[in-house]
């Protein structure tokens, strides 16, 4: 995944110097584009793949009420709804969720967490994905 990343990130950015654009200020505002998306790469890459910024996510469970929560690497818990966007399938599970009690900037941002089947033991994912199923039909 971090590779895909990385080269979707250099595809872009080759873009911006290949495709050829009759603007006046275009020359300048590549380097401006380009640095954003060096940037942009590094942040996520560090927060989603390298797990080394403080509030990335590490760990998730499910308490005795039936309520998700995910762990930050701070060691912040937050309990989360699951959106029915959230997507199930074998290789891969899109969590898609909204913080109980979210800050300002959880309220405009919605929480997406990829897992991979690689990322636990197989019957885990499989009780995983089956309650991930049942938890989006019940918060409809």
């Amino acid at each position: 995944m971090l590779c895909m990343l990385i080269a979707a990130a250099l595809f872009f950015a080759s873009m911006l110097f290949v495709v050829p654009i009759a603007w006046r200020y275009w020359s300048a505002f590549r380097w401006v584009l380009l640095a954003f998306i060096v940037l942009v790469t590094i942040y996520v890459i560090a927060k989603n793949a390298l797990l080394s910024l403080p509030w990335s996510y590490v760990g998730l469970s499910i308490d005795s009420k039936n309520q998700l929560q995910l762990l930050r690497k701070n060691g912040t818990r937050l309990d989360v709804l699951v959106r029915p966007s959230t997507t199930v399938t074998a290789f891969l599970t899109v969590l898609n969720g909204q913080v109980k009690s979210p800050t300002l900037l959880e309220k405009i941002f919605t929480l997406h967490v990829l897992i991979l089947p690689d990322t636990l033991n197989a019957e885990d994912y499989r009780q995983l994905r089956v309650w991930l199923r049942w938890a989006k039909v019940v918060q409809k």
